[in-house]
């Protein structure tokens, strides 16, 4: 696990927010998935100007890589 940045305590708060708006459990494999969703913002959104849309776009983007919606 990531250790605890600043960054990392938003996407993951942005990432809870999001499963509580579309009325979803926290999954058993939050860590991985937060873990996932951290690394695509920090290697894909802009360093100093990123949002929850880039953690959105993210955790579309560890479902697709897991083949669950094709």
């Amino acid at each position: 696990m990531q250790s605890l940045t600043v960054k990392w305590i938003e996407v993951m708060s942005m990432l809870i927010d999001m499963f509580d708006r579309i009325n979803i459990d926290m999954p058993s494999n939050f860590d991985d998935i937060l873990e996932f969703v951290y690394n695509d913002v920090c290697e894909t959104a802009d360093e100093n100007n990123w949002h929850d849309g880039d953690v959105a776009i993210a955790f579309r983007r560890w479902i697709e890589s897991k083949n669950i919606i094709k």
